[in-house]
Order: structure tokens, then sequence, then C-alpha cells
């Protein structure tokens, strides 16, 4: 029993902060999906598979899964940048800066723009929530 290895809380958090980005990148594709498919936004989430000659099941998995690690780097970023800031102000300026970053690629009608807002709002308040929420737990 002594040889035993205690495992470090930066591998702990770690492995969490991947798990919100598996989780937040999901969630997003599954919502802008939904909000492409009812006709709320124009933004389709297979843009970034649409480049392949594949099949749509093929460019729906491609995008998914580049939706996916664009969010667990975005999570490990908040994790190192912003862990101890207050989680739902950090939250909402990431989303406002993400909003503005992607605003000249959107298409500019009101419906579009709200709905666009609306889901990069709530997908960067999971990120932080959830993050600071590992941070203060494992304290």
């Amino acid at each position: 029993m002594k040889n035993q290895k205690i495992p470090k809380q930066s591998d702990y958090l770690n492995g969490k902060i991947i798990q919100i980005g598996i989780a937040s990148g999901s969630l997003l594709f599954m919502f802008s999906w939904l909000a492409y498919t009812f006709h709320f936004s124009k933004v389709n989430p297979i843009v970034p598979g649409l480049f392949l000659r594949q099949s749509t099941a093929i460019q729906y998995i491609i995008a998914a899964l580049i939706i996916i690690i664009i969010s667990i780097v975005l999570s490990l970023l908040y994790y190192a940048l912003f862990r101890k800031r207050t989680p739902l102000l950090a939250g909402f300026v990431m989303g406002i800066v993400l909003f503005l970053l992607l605003f000249a690629f959107i298409s500019q009608s009101t419906l579009n723009l709200i709905t666009v807002f609306c889901l990069l709002l709530c997908y960067c308040v999971f990120i932080s929530v959830s993050a600071s929420w590992f941070y203060e737990r494992g304290r």
C-alpha cells in the first residue's frame, strides 16, 4: 500500500475539463442543429464538413467532432485563464467576445443573430459555471 500513487489534482481537473468540453460541444451541436432544423437559425452546423464530398451523415459526424475539439480547447483555455473569476460574468464576457468574433460570418437577419447570440451565451456560461464548479470542488 505504500507504493500506491495518489493521482494529482491537476490530472483530475484536466480530465473533468475535457469532459466539460465534450459535453458542451455536444450540446452546442445538438441545439444548433435543432435551431437550424426549425428555421430559427440560418447557420447550418455541418458547415465545417461541407468541403468534403461525402454523405450527409459523415458530414454531421465530422462537424460534431470539430465542434467538440474546439469546445475542449475553449474549456481548457477558460480553465487556464478565468477559473478564479466570477463564473457568470466570465461566461457572459466570453460569450459576447465569441459572438463578436463570429459576427461577420453570420447572416444578418434579426432572428438569426438573436438565436446565435443566445446559443453562444448559454454555451459559454455552461463552460464557465462547470469549470469553476470543478475548480472549487477540487480545492
